[in-house]
């Protein structure tokens, strides 16, 4: 993640990435200051190129589940056959009807860390089709971003600027906008789509002397096309009622792990009858080997 920072060209204070994957990861670069986050993300280093050179901290925010969620729908429901499909289902209904989902499978990552989450459909009706389920789904990805954004703002005190995407499901276009709108800021997709490798290319080149200065990266990515914008249309008094309903459904979806079924099942006491817990000697998740496991788990 911090390799595709320096690859998008992050470089000034308060530009940000986020590398949509199996999960979301998004960093902000806070410069040469360490901020210890009260918000629910994680300070780190953002990159330092050169043992002279000055180091540049990031705060980071993580989603569990963001293609995860993609991949479940396929998978799990067989709503679509292929991943590319779900653009054209969700466009082709004007809103979710009414539905958000929250995909807190293995609870919920930043910026509430909250492992006894689960995941939640909210607002269906005998009106809701597949189509809105799949546009809830991008919307969860979206939102889930907005929620990171939000935290670096408490953190850092500031408006961020525009945003940098990397990661496969930004081949989504109509997710990109989405997102825009959801965040109130332009989304900046580079046509040069290997963010992580050009960074640790470039940072080895700096390295050696094959490039002169961290700015460099600049030149390389507008060589290579520069940046597709996706600008931010949604007006500011929708974007926080949208952001209202998503907010609500998260609520709903805290402390669900307690009415989940023990792991192992149940057994039951031949002389008193009580039921209890199935004790198990290897951790078991849903079934499957932990080894076996999506990365998002």
């Amino acid at each position: 993640q911090h390799a595709a920072l320096l690859g998008q060209g992050c470089l000034e204070v308060g530009s940000s990435k986020n590398t949509y994957g199996t999960g979301c990861f998004m960093l902000l670069n806070t410069g040469s200051e360490f901020v210890p986050s009260k918000s629910g993300l994680l300070t780190t280093i953002g990159y330092k190129l050169g043992p002279d050179a000055p180091t540049n901290y990031a705060l980071e925010g993580s989603v569990a589940c963001a293609g995860r969620t993609v991949q479940w729908l396929r998978d799990n429901l067989g709503l679509i056959k292929e991943a590319p499909e779900i653009e054209s289902l969700a466009k082709s209904v004007e809103d979710t009807g009414g539905v958000t989902l929250v995909p807190a499978f293995s609870g919920l990552f930043a910026p509430y860390w909250r492992e006894d989450a689960r995941a939640v459909a909210v607002g269906m009706t005998l009106y809701t089709t597949k189509a809105h389920l799949c546009r809830a789904a991008l919307e969860a990805v979206a939102f889930s971003t907005v929620d990171v954004m939000e935290a670096m703002k408490k953190d850092t005190g500031k408006d961020l600027g525009n945003m940098h995407v990397d990661g496969g499901m930004t081949a989504n276009n109509f997710l990109m906008g989405m997102q825009a709108d959801l965040l109130g800021v332009d989304v900046l997709r580079a046509r040069m789509p290997e963010a992580t490798v050009l960074g640790a290319a470039f940072a080895a080149g700096l390295a050696v002397g094959f490039y002169s200065q961290p700015h460099d990266i600049k030149d390389i990515l507008e060589k290579a096309g520069g940046w597709e914008t996706f600008p931010a249309k949604l007006s500011g008094g929708d974007r926080m009622e949208e952001y209202g309903r998503w907010k609500d459904a998260v609520q709903r979806a805290l402390d669900l792990q307690r009415w989940a079924p023990p792991e192992g099942g149940w057994e039951q006491d031949a002389v008193t009858g009580v039921a209890s817990p199935k004790k198990v000697s290897e951790p078991v998740l849903d079934g499957r080997d932990k080894s076996k496991s999506c990365g998002c788990w």
